[in-house]
């Protein structure tokens, strides 16, 4: 069974209640629906973003979508820190990104919630991921996506470093990198973003 294939079948947040449908949309999964998996994801994998989840807001909104809409979102943010211009570069430099969070999902819900759906996807997909993909570098996206992986005996550790930390160290065996979420209310912390993503140019 493929990554896809498990994520597609995936409705354990729902059947465990933690959160309901108008917050949550278990039935849209768009690393399912734009079939990342077969599409985006190179031989081998030198970078991993671990992100937190797709976009709730509009069904064509995702990081692999290269037709939606134009307005800075998370992926004109890492592709211009890369300096490339398109999905297609991104992927023969060998740069993966996924999600922490497979469903789209509104940001609104309460903090506690949104960290035990992502502990609770960590524990189902993030680390099997990971280790399947073997990248020689993990670069983490916001507090969700670090607070997940320090859910995990691989990246414990992490629960001892602040996000806008200057944070590169090998656990694991990984590189891990953490970086502010680029974007939206985590502007001022601007110059930890580019520090972190000098890291990797």
């Amino acid at each position: 069974m493929t990554m896809s294939d498990e994520i597609r079948k995936c409705k354990r947040c729902i059947d465990l209640k933690l959160v309901s449908y108008d917050k949550f949309n278990a039935d849209q999964k768009p690393y399912v629906q734009f079939d990342v998996e077969r599409s985006w994801k190179p031989g081998k994998v030198d970078v991993l973003f671990v992100a937190e989840s797709p976009p709730w807001n509009g069904k064509q909104r995702y990081f692999y979508n290269p037709v939606a809409e134009k307005r800075i979102n998370l992926r004109t943010e890492v592709l211009s820190r890369l300096n490339l211009d398109k999905l297609e570069v991104f992927k023969e430099r060998s740069y993966f990104l996924i999600d922490t969070i497979k469903c789209r999902l509104n940001k609104s819900i309460k903090k506690k919630v949104l960290y035990r759906i992502a502990k609770t996807c960590s524990q189902r997909f993030l680390l099997k991921e990971i280790r399947q993909l073997k990248p020689n570098t993990v670069f983490i996206l916001g507090n969700t996506a670090k607070y997940a992986l320090e859910q995990t005996a691989d990246f414990e550790e992490l629960v001892q470093h602040r996000i806008t930390q200057d944070y590169d160290t090998n656990l694991s065996g990984y590189r891990v990198i953490v970086c502010p979420f680029p974007g939206g209310l985590t502007r001022k912390w601007t110059s930890e973003i580019d520090s972190a993503f000098m890291k990797i140019r």
